[in-house]
């Protein structure tokens, strides 16, 4: 009988140690993803956490284009804006003090927080700020 207890236990934490492998892969990013043209959506946030923002409702525009040499142009209305360097490294949020891949450019960081080929959210990465949302 206590060879079977340990065997069951053994298993039960094989199975956790498993399971926690599997989560961190999870939250992997591709971030690869990143590269293309990416058009503003939205964003959400500010001081009372409820604000939106759209291009509908102001009235701009704006895409950023990533490339693989690791060179973002900002467009505003088509028109080009700014130009920077980017880099995409993990760090951690202001938010949870966790690790979080991490964009940056324009001297300002932002939480990636979702990134696939079709869509991407981006936090700022400070108290009050707003969650960008941009689609390709």
């Amino acid at each position: 009988m206590r060879k079977l207890s340990i065997l069951f236990l053994s298993v039960f934490i094989l199975f956790f140690v498993v399971s926690g492998c599997k989560n961190e892969e999870n939250e992997t990013q591709n971030v690869t993803a990143i590269y293309g043209t990416w058009y503003w959506k939205q964003s959400r946030g500010g001081i009372n956490g409820k604000e939106i923002i759209t291009p509908q409702g102001t009235g701009v525009d704006k895409k950023l284009v990533f490339n693989t040499n690791k060179k973002l142009t900002v467009f505003t209305n088509e028109v080009e804006t700014g130009n920077y360097t980017y880099t995409i490294t993990k760090g951690n949020s202001i938010f949870d003090d966790k690790k979080h891949y991490l964009l940056t450019f324009n001297d300002m960081a932002y939480v990636i927080q979702s990134l696939d080929n079709t869509n991407l959210s981006i936090q700022d990465n400070f108290a009050d700020g707003y969650v960008l949302t941009y689609t390709k």
